[in-house]
């Protein structure tokens, strides 16, 4: 018996932020990034 391997395809979008030079986070929805670019307008956008 083989075991089958599934590939789990997010399709969601991710957007990652450099809070501060030790801290990146990742956020799923634009309300989120938005809420967190308020907390931390310093906060850089990464790819």
């Amino acid at each position: 018996m083989s075991k089958i391997k599934k590939e789990i395809i997010d399709i969601r979008p991710k957007y990652k932020l450099q809070l501060d030079s030790r801290t990146t986070i990742t956020v799923r929805t634009e309300g989120a990034l938005k809420a967190w670019k308020e907390k931390y307008p310093e906060a850089k956008l990464i790819e």
